[in-house]
């Protein structure tokens, strides 16, 4: 794993996380914008590697869906890495990262989703601490929803 660090960045730099999608546009950009810009209701960090953007993680204050509580419960949106930066430990650092970020705020639980199928991803929240406190289900498919005591 090469250098790496972790920044906090502002609406006006989100469309510079395409690349690590790999895609020229995230089909909700416009919305995490307007949630970054107007609400103040999610924080976006990403990692960068010799200036690029490698990885990115978010934090949501207000999901009702995901039950979160002011001041105590949080809601991790997303986590993404890189296609060939993945398994490599970015993943890992940017979710610490923002795990620590979380508990500076005083928040004491960290809540996610994740796709059934995806099992890299499970394994590291699994890893992370993260265990399963319900199943669900939506238009994209099965997922379960995870929680983190901080």
């Amino acid at each position: 794993m090469n250098n790496y660090s972790v920044k906090q960045i502002e609406a006006e730099e989100y469309s510079n996380c395409s690349e690590i999608w790999n895609k020229q546009k995230f089909q909700s950009t416009e919305n995490i914008i307007k949630e970054l810009i107007k609400a103040g209701n999610r924080d976006v960090f990403v990692l960068i590697v010799e200036d690029q953007y490698i990885a990115m993680c978010d934090l949501e204050y207000d999901k009702p869906e995901y039950e979160t509580v002011p001041n105590k419960r949080l809601y991790l949106p997303r986590m993404v890495v890189k296609k060939n930066y993945r398994g490599e430990g970015y993943g890992k650092a940017i979710l610490q990262y923002v795990l620590s970020i979380a508990k500076e705020k005083g928040y004491s639980e960290i809540v996610l989703g994740v796709d059934c199928d995806n099992t890299v991803a499970f394994n590291l929240y699994k890893k992370l601490g993260f265990s399963i406190y319900e199943s669900a289900e939506d238009k994209d498919g099965k997922f379960y929803k995870m929680i983190k005591f901080l």
